[in-house]
């Protein structure tokens, strides 16, 4: 009998498991930043950058030059993304409905603490 309730209670919790999976959703979108303004003023860029979400763990990720673990926040009309660096500084995306994207930089170096502040203008497409 007892082996009898450790089968049920495994199968039970193994449907469990597959339906949370089932119902999860992961998002994924590429976006390509084409100007950037900062202190030098503004300037045609060409970046990219992709962020992914799952929406059952609510975690995210930015993968770029680097990959990066991001604290996310989904709103009505978008989805934001924040790197927290560091040195105590934050680069933040925001991803409207309609596919619009400011990247935020709020770097500062390391080496003599001085600000590098940038943002960038882009659009994102959902994959």
């Amino acid at each position: 009998m007892s082996k009898f309730l450790h089968g049920l209670a495994l199968m039970i919790a193994l449907l469990s498991y597959g339906t949370t999976l089932a119902a999860a959703k992961g998002f994924r979108w590429r976006c390509t930043y084409n100007k950037a303004a900062s202190a030098d003023g503004i300037q045609e860029k060409n970046f990219k950058f992709e962020f992914i979400y799952d929406d059952l763990t609510r975690k995210g990720v930015v993968l770029g030059s680097t990959q990066a673990n991001v604290d996310v926040h989904v709103g009505s009309a978008a989805i934001s993304f924040m790197e927290k660096l560091e040195t105590g500084a934050v680069q933040t995306t925001v991803i409207s409905s309609s596919g619009d994207s400011v990247h935020s930089r709020h770097s500062v170096l390391s080496e003599n603490g001085k600000m590098v502040p940038s943002q960038s203008y882009g659009k994102c497409e959902n994959q």
